[in-house]
């Protein structure tokens, strides 16, 4: 009933408004609120009254409504885009207002007489085809080259803005108490906001004025102090300590300038002092006189600018800069630019406004001239544009889309690789010409407003006496009438916007079908098709699209004639145009619609689809890019759309497929038609005639018996049909056919890609798809010569149609596979062709290959293909891969990726089973026999595959992994520095490749340049365990940091080694290496066993013999040697290799001959071969000297006599001599070529007898080359019958004999202590080391040439044995020895000599030591214990104590009137984060590392490094710890006015660190309360550092607050905050929870409480503190934004409370301490006692804070788990009883 009331009394209201107002009257309020308001909100809010106020008319007023809106029609033009919401109201009242078909005709005819009309203004406008060929290339945003700027279209509404008030600021003045600004220019404000920060409640504001005028003015200084122009906007009250305020205007205000006053201020009396603040210095100062004693600074000048006020002391605002102490103001905006200008009032108004508007046409004439030349300038680029694209019209998508990518800047982009001339447009058109329009639009705009100004002075002059009322409704002049008289509209914009306008309407209009019908026949059809389909936006033709649609549904004669309209546009573009780009812009318009015709859903259908296929065939003749692009694309995608159509979505059918939901019987060969036929449209072969033939499905109401009738019907016909059809209509495929030519187009991946589409949907019967699989199979060899462009979309369609293996194995039992073999054999072919004629750069080459491989590789994963086809594919593989080998010339990625699929593939088919791999290495073998002798390159990639199958190699470890350097968190305060680029790549100078460089770089990096070259001094610590030195990194992370995480960057901590004690942690020294020698080489090695099988080592041989040039062979004689050292470390293989038939020794010594030959001229390459030729030559001959192999070959493996003679001339030679590893391995090998053979063994010993003249070699004339060569021969000597053999004939030849001879007379008879010069001259012998090693030698397990030693030169050898040289003679002296003693008759007689003299050497350390301890007066007892002589008297040495600079390390002793500081580093940070303010307050936090250091001597070691910063300079000295402070301490003997200069400049390194404006006592507090709550949370101090821990930081405190208390004392502020602090004490519990987020909340007032409160005091009042900190850690644990009550009173865990809880330990740790300052004889406050004791005793509060704080922090409280355990470790036992119940009871307070 409500409902229909309310609706009863909108009805009422409706007919009352209806009939009280005057048709003139509502076609007034049209033209105002829906046509002419720039607002969008005001023209929607008409559209809804008309909309409402129609729909409760009466039927006779709704035709009036409809004849009204239909009468402003013809003047519509004149809006422009305001008019949307007129054309959407008159619409809709057409459409629902029961008229007259005549009357709708009427109207749709004067719809399309203004449609004709608006094309004709386009199509005459001056610039519109200027406008048609800049749309086509830049981003089109605006017509800026009209001569009469249109307020329709350039008068854009702007939306309210937030603004600040610098950003609108053009100039301000100020005075105590105003501040008056002057704006950029005129805005419309509708709200303003004002935020206070940093307020001071000394003095704030109680009463604020806004006031605002729109006065022009060259400066504001012309408004000051004039009060008459301005008037009142706001006047507030403001709230004491409020901080935000709003003020909203109910009606905007209008404002160039704007005046804010403050007028009234909240006195603070209790807050003034007589003691004010020096701002340079920050001394305390007097109010009277207010002059700094200490800098002479005045204390009442501005703090920003340094003014100073003569006139008023202390004024609220800066009158020169505007600065105020007091607050901060910040002001902001809702407000938005308009267009005001000032109200005419007098005569002299009227002329300065006429004065105004004639400056104006000056200047606007300038623009419009300005505009006119850059028109001819636009028009002649575009005319160069146009003959460079070959005459080439404009206006298209493509073009714009581009443009929108390459013009989208605001200047030219010299980045961007377009036309230079089209870079020139955009400048010109897009900045030039707008920025000259906007400000002519500017101009027009103002011109306007000054007229209308003028025009109602003139009229109110003139009408005086009308009232106001009467005057505001005939003087109102609507805008446009006076832009425009006229009912069209000259703006090209304004032209566009109606023309879409009126295709907007035609659309709602052509809903019906008789409208529909009349526009045909009006001709609609051809004037929509040749004007609006190709003019106007994108919107607009899609529109038009959208129309021509519609006005074709269902209707034969509008589709016919659409039809031919298409394809005579199309066809004769086709036939002009040809292949040129041209095409493109000419068709596209008429493919977009019928793109759009075919997506429509009527009976039509047929007749819109036969256009589609005649382009799709006419247009394949011509394959040119655009005509592919333009027709050929879109006829494919409207096909692609009929043959897929979209899935059903009703929830019936969404789960049927396509065919299931179809009415037709489709069978197998019943979906055919002649295409020809259809597309010539002939009667008998439409839809309509084929679907008539096909079967219709059984319905399902239908009995059993018809069904079965019906059945049986089909069954019979379909049998009948196929025997009297002798060729059966089938599915034919050719191979020229239309799918060919598009499925291979070389212009358009697009077409390719629908085409394939096309493919894939016909291919879903799969009858069908079986054709279509042999005509792609038929394709691919044009693979070759299509490239990649043209085949990429072919191979992805023919990989997922064989997806399935039933397809896969259809197609290779058809052949494919041998077929797609043949084809890489031809390409592989043409690639061998092409590497012997010509050079190539084509980076595609190969592609064809790349394909035919992975498609091949897809047929053989199926595992009964690869099993049916492997034998005759292998052959292929192998051949192809061993060709591609060989390319270098025509090399590419492609043909590389090839390859390795190639090498994949034959990986895959010779790997499995043993066996397989067996076979496949004899392959391999024959093909290496195949090879041809002078082909280099084959057997490499043969030998490297059988090298891979014996011993695969491990992963490659050279990935990159990254290291975390740092420090050990223990030694902070110890080391210096820290590492800054963590983490640190593995590829970094200086991280590896030992972890000694990684050390190396630590002692670099942090400048501890003492451990640089100390292996014993630093440790490295991986996984917690110490890392040797000589580990390599890489291996390190593998096999320990790897093993125990997982992708992380590895820590490795670094510390002194020794510093805290001794290491505990494992140390590492080794790792388990992977090498071959740990391994079982048999197991290992097995594979090589088949090399001797298949007969691979005779090949190995014949291919090493062939290699007769290094320079041509190295890599395949290296690959042999690798291929040899896997073969020799089986036992079957060194068997075979001393075979004689072989010859392994000869050839291998053949081509060692070679490349030692090879190495004169090249060492470098020969090298390696040298070193692998002699390594596997040792091998085989060590396994020749065996036991059972002499038995078996005997000594037949050795080597000739002329090779032996051979390998000895070598020795000579400058190539061996040079490199030690060659040198060594050949004195290996010689001596196992001479044993077994006495005239090779006599060889050999001739060779180097000459060599042993000893005393030749003293005498510096002998070489001790070859003495170095026996030495080594000789220790390397087989332990056989025949190494026996060799030492008896060395024995026999004398050689031993004049080595013991030469001990006998050269070694000093007497000890080295008695005669040093003598053994001095012995030991410098060049022969000596050389005699020593060569016995030692030649003694091993012989017992005659031992015997001979032994019997002359023991007592000697132990004399040398104990003198210790730079040439370690002693040592060689004792391995000799050691080698006597291997003999049983010896060892007796040499342990007797070391005996005798062990006990001499005692007797004489008995004797040294006596003398020794007599020297220091002592002696030993009678019991053998050390007592002392007499007492040993020293004389006290008096040092320094205390603090001392850590630059001259002199203190107060010596210095006792130098201010000493410590080194500070301070950082801006909030103060709380749980402050109850939206913006928390900022203050700065300070740590140390605690270098102290005289001030003096700081600024003197600054001004030494003038090249370095201050704080740069300061590091140094400080640690290489980061600083920007200075914190001054007070000494004893100091004054007082050197402190407080030191200390005023330590504020000013804060200020200029932190940013910080004042720093006060406030802000003192909290940071020494932020650095306590760094312990209690255990933060990092050296975080932002680089240096400092807890100790250095605990020292600090007690200065930090040493200095705190000296600013409070001065400045007499003690009283005031121990009167705060009895308040906060007394507050009344409900009141707890709030404090908690105050900033000077609990942890504030317990501070503060311990520093101003005595001893007694503190102690009566701890408790209460503890329950207020309890509160505030369980009140900011449920909640980070303020709350009154707790909701949960229930204990929570104690790591909740634990940080507010060690807090409050380290304040009962400090009270201790601080209560000792009782004992100052002095009658002062607490403060200040506090302050003396610290002042005068630096020993014991450092002494205190290292030994009894710290420890006791650490030890004490911060392992605590429980409240309970808490309590008992801090002392409070004694007056909690019950710690539980005390914190359930005092969290039951709240």
């Amino acid at each position: 009933s409500r409902l229909d009331e309310a609706s009863e009394i909108r009805h009422v209201l409706i007919q009352q408004t209806i009939q009280q107002c005057h048709i003139d009257i509502w076609r007034r309020f049209v033209c105002l609120f829906l046509l002419e308001s720039n607002s969008t909100s005001v023209r929607w809010q008409a559209h809804s009254l008309l909309y409402n106020i129609y729909r409760n008319s009466s039927q006779s007023q709704q035709d009036i409504f409809l004849d009204l809106m239909w009468s402003i029609w013809d003047n519509m033009a004149i809006y422009g885009n305001r008019a949307v919401h007129f054309v959407d109201l008159l619409g809709y009242f057409t459409l629902k207002t029961q008229t007259s078909t005549s009357k709708i005709e009427g109207f749709i005819g004067r719809c399309i007489n203004m449609l004709r009309q608006q094309n004709q203004l386009i199509i005459d406008h001056p610039n519109a085809n200027v406008y048609e060929q800049l749309s086509g290339l830049l981003e089109f945003d605006g017509y800026f080259l009209e001569s009469d700027p249109c307020l329709i279209c350039n008068y854009p509404e702007v939306p309210y803005q937030n603004l600040k008030l610098a950003a609108i600021k053009a100039d301000a003045r100020y005075t105590t108490t105003t501040h008056i600004v002057k704006f950029v220019s005129s805005h419309t404000i509708s709200k303003i906001n004002l935020r206070i920060s940093d307020l001071k409640r000394t003095k704030m504001v109680k009463t604020l004025n806004i006031y605002y005028n729109n006065k022009s003015v060259q400066s504001v200084v012309e408004l000051k102090n004039k009060d008459a122009v301005w008037n009142k906007a706001k006047h507030y009250q403001l709230p004491m300590g409020h901080l935000e305020l709003k003020f909203d205007f109910l009606v905007p205000i209008v404002a160039t300038n704007l005046m804010i006053e403050y007028t009234d201020f909240y006195d603070n009396l209790h807050a003034t002092s007589e003691i004010l603040q020096c701002p340079r210095c920050s001394a305390a100062v007097a109010a009277n006189p207010g002059v700094c004693s200490n800098c002479g600074e005045n204390v009442f000048q501005c703090h920003k600018c340094r003014s100073i006020n003569y006139d008023e002391r202390d004024p609220f605002l800066c009158n020169a800069c505007g600065f105020c102490k007091y607050a901060k103001f910040d002001f902001s905006f809702l407000a938005k630019p308009c267009c005001a200008v000032d109200v005419i009032e007098t005569d002299e108004n009227r002329d300065k406004t006429v004065s105004n508007v004639n400056m104006l046409l000056e200047k606007a004439d300038m623009y419009y001239r300005q505009l006119a030349s850059q028109k001819s300038q636009l028009e002649d680029l575009l005319m160069r544009v146009r003959d460079r694209m070959g005459e080439r019209p404009f206006g298209g998508d493509t073009q714009s889309s581009s443009s929108n990518n390459n013009n989208n800047n605001s200047g030219v982009s010299s980045g961007i690789h377009i036309s230079k001339a089209i870079q020139i447009l955009s400048q010109r058109y897009c900045i030039e010409c707008k920025s000259a329009f906007d400000e002519l639009s500017k101009i027009a705009q103002k011109v306007i407003s000054y007229r209308q100004k003028l025009v109602e002075y003139d009229k109110s002059k003139r009408q005086a006496a009308l009232t106001t009322g009467t005057q505001l409704c005939e003087n109102r002049m609507p805008l446009m009438k006076l832009g425009s008289s006229q009912s069209q509209s000259k703006c090209y914009g304004c032209t566009i916007a109606v023309n879409e306008l009126c295709i907007t309407l035609l659309r709602a209009l052509a809903i019906y079908e008789p409208a529909r019908s009349f526009l045909v026949r009006k001709g609609v059809l051809y004037d929509l098709s040749i004007n609006n389909l190709h003019h106007g936006s994108i919107e607009s033709r899609k529109g038009v699209r959208q129309l021509l649609c519609l006005l074709s549904r269902d209707n034969v004669a509008s589709s016919s004639q659409l039809n031919g309209i298409i394809i005579s546009k199309v066809l004769n573009s086709l036939k002009l145009l040809g292949s040129s780009m041209d095409i493109v812009s000419a068709t596209r318009h008429e493919i977009a619609l019928l793109s759009n015709l075919m997506e429509k859903d009527d009976s039509c259908w047929e007749m819109r689809l036969r256009p589609v296929m005649v382009l799709l065939m006419k247009s394949l003749d011509q394959p040119s890019p655009a005509v592919m692009e333009s027709v050929v694309l879109p006829c494919l995608k409207i096909l692609l759309s009929i043959c897929k159509p979209p899935p059903p979505t009703s929830k019936k059918n969404k789960d049927k497929s396509i065919e299931a939901l179809c009415n037709l019987k489709l069978g197998e060969r019943s979906i055919t038609g002649d295409a020809k036929s259809w597309m010539d449209a002939k009667s008998h072969k439409t839809f309509r005639q084929w679907r008539s033939r096909m079967p219709i499905k059984g319905k399902l109401h239908e009995n059993k018996a018809n069904l079965h009738k019906l059945f049986l019907m089909e069954k019979y016909y379909t049998k009948w049909l196929t025997h009297i059809r002798k060729h059966p209509p089938t599915l034919e495929l050719h191979m020229n056919s239309w799918l060919h030519k598009a499925l291979y187009c070389t212009s358009s991946r697009e077409v390719r890609q629908t085409t394939c589409k096309i493919a894939e949907v016909l291919s879903t019967v799969p009858s069908r798809k079986q054709q279509m699989l042999d005509l792609l199979t038929s394709y691919l060899e044009e693979i070759g010569s299509r490239g990649e462009h043209a085949t990429l979309e072919y191979l992805l369609l023919y990989q997922r149609l064989i997806k399935p293996h039933q397809w896969k194995c259809y197609l290779a039992v058809k052949g494919v596979i041998p077929y797609i073999g043949g084809l890489i054999t031809k390409q592989i072919a043409e690639l061998s062709h092409l590497e012997s004629t010509q050079l190539s750069s084509d980076l595609c080459q190969g592609y064809a290959l790349k394909m035919l491989t992975e498609l091949l590789s897809s047929f053989v994963s199926v595992k009964s293909i690869k099993r049916q086809f492997k034998s005759c594919l292998l052959p292929i593989l192998l051949q192809g891969f061993l060709s591609l080998k060989t390319l270098v010339i025509q090399r590419t990625k492609l043909i590389d990726e090839s390859q390795e699929m190639l090498l994949e593939l034959l990986e895959d088919m010779t790997s499995g089973t043993e066996q397989e791999t067996k076979q496949f290495m004899a392959i391999c073998i024959d093909a290496v026999n195949k090879c041809a002798p002078n082909d280099f390159t084959t057997p490499v990639f043969i030998f490297e595959r059988l090298c891979n199958i014996i011993y695969p190699e491990e992963m490659d470890h050279n990935a990159e992994f990254y290291i975390a350097l740092e420090k050990d968190p223990q030694q902070e305060d110890f080391l210096q520095g820290r590492m800054q680029g963590n983490p640190y790549s593995s590829t970094d100078t200086g991280m590896g490749p030992l972890m000694r460089d990684v050390k190396n770089k630590i002692c670099r990096d942090c400048e501890l340049i003492a451990l640089l070259d100390d292996d014993s001094g630093m440790e490295l610590l991986v996984c917690n365990k110490i890392i040797s030195l000589d580990l390599q990194v890489r291996e390190v992370y593998r096999k320990i940091w790897a093993v125990e995480t997982d992708g992380e960057a590895m820590r490795i901590i670094y510390r002194m080694r020794g510093l805290l004690g001794d290491a505990t942690e494992e140390f590492i020294e080794n790792l388990d290496s992977s090498s071959d020698d740990e391994s079982d080489n048999e197991e290992v090695y097995k594979l090589a066993n088949v090399m001797n099988d298949i007969r691979g080592l005779e090949a190995m041989l014949y291919r090493l013999s062939l290699v007769k040039d290094l320079n041509r062979g190295k890599s395949v004689i290296m690959i042999i040697l690798k291929l040899f050292g896997y073969c020799v470390r089986v036992k079957v293989n060194r068997e075979a290799l001393l075979q004689p038939h072989i010859n392994t020794v000869d050839t291998i010594l053949d081509s060692l001959n070679m490349a030692l030959r090879f190495g004169e001229s090249s060492p470098v390459s020969a090298v390696p071969v040298c070193e692998q030729l002699l390594s596997n030559l040792e091998t085989i001959l060590q396994e020749g000297h065996l036991v059972d192999s002499l038995r078996k070959f005997g000594s037949t493996v050795q080597g000739s006599f002329t090779q032996l003679e051979e390998l000895q001339g070598y020795l000579n030679e400058k190539f061996v001599r040079q490199n030690s590893n060659i040198l060594l391995k050949l004195l290996h090998i010689i001596p196992y070529m001479s044993l077994g053979d006495k005239d090779k063994m006599n060889l050999l010993i001739n060779f180097f007898k000459p060599q042993c003249d000893f005393n030749s070699i003293d005498s510096n004339n002998g070489d001790t080359f070859y003495m170095n060569c026996i030495c080594m021969i000789a220790d390397k000597i087989v332990n056989n019958y025949m190494g026996r053999q060799l030492k008896e004939l060395i024995l026999e030849s004398g050689i031993v004999s004049s080595a013991v001879e030469y001990i006998e007379v050269q070694t000093p008879s007497i000890d080295y202590i008695t005669d040093p010069e003598s053994w001095k001259e012995f030991l410098g012998k060049p022969a000596l080391p050389f005699v020593l090693r060569l016995l030692k030698g030649l003694c091993g397990n012989h017992a005659a040439t031992s015997l001979v030693i032994a019997d002359a030169c023991i007592p000697a050898l132990h004399r040398i044995e104990r003198v210790s040289s730079e040439e370690r003679v002693g040592s060689l002296a004792e391995n000799l020895l050691e080698a006597l003693r291997d003999q049983p008759q010896l060892t007796q007689k040499v342990d007797d000599v070391r005996a005798l003299t062990r006990q001499e050497k005692k007797r004489q350390a008995m004797v040294m030591r006596r003398k020794e301890l007599d020297a220091l007066g002592m002696e030993i007892s009678s019991e053998g214990k050390v007592v002392a002589k007499s007492k040993v008297v020293m004389d006290d040495i008096e040092v320094e104590t205390g603090l001392t600079c850590c630059i001259c390390r002199e203190g107060y002793k010596y210095h006792p009137n130098k201010v000493l500081g410590v080194y500070t580093f301070s950082k801006r940070c909030i103060l709380d984060e749980f402050e109850n303010k939206p913006r928390k307050t900022l203050g700065y936090s300070t740590v140390s590392h605690f270098n102290v250091v005289h001030f003096d001597c700081h600024m003197a070691a600054v001004r030494q490094a003038r090249s370095r910063d201050e704080w740069e300079s300061a590091a140094l000295q400080n640690a290489s710890t980061r600083c920007n402070g200075l914190l001054p301490l007070w000494g004893p003997q100091v004054p007082e006015s050197g402190f407080a200069s030191c200390l005023a400049r330590h504020n000013t390194y804060l200020q200029e660190a932190t940013t910080h404006r004042e720093p006060t006592y406030q802000t003192s507090v909290h940071d020494v309360k932020l650095l306590l709550m760094r312990f209690a949370t255990e933060k990092s101090f050296s975080e932002d550092s680089g240096g400092g821990g807890k100790e250095s930081n605990c020292k600090l405190i007690s200065y930090l607050v040493h200095n705190l208390l000296y600013v409070m004392n001065t400045t007499r502020c003690v009283a005031r905050e121990e009167r705060q602090i009895e308040v906060f004490l007394s507050a009344e519990k409900s009141k707890w929870v709030e404090s908690s987020y105050e900033l000077e909340g609990p942890l504030y007032a317990a501070l503060l409480g311990v520093l101003l409160l005595p001893t007694e005091r503190w102690n009566d009042s701890r408790l209460a503190f503890l329950r207020r900190i309890l509160i505030m850690s369980h009140a900011r644990s449920m909640s980070v934004v303020v709350t009154y009550n707790l909701t949960d009173t229930a204990p929570k865990p104690y790591s909740v409370y634990k940080p507010g809880l060690v807090y409050y330990a380290m304040l009962c740790g400090l009270a201790k301490m601080f209560a000792k300052a009782k004992l100052v004889d002095s009658e002062t406050v607490w403060a200040q006692k506090l302050a003396e004791y610290i002042r005068h005793n630096d020993g014991p509060v450092i002494e205190y804070a290292e030994k009894s704080l710290l420890p006791w922090y650490q030890d004490d409280v911060l392992p605590c788990e429980s409240f309970g355990e808490y309590c008992d470790a801090i002392g409070l036992l004694g007056d909690i009883e019950n710690p539980d119940t005390f914190l359930t009871e005092t969290l039951a307070t709240r």
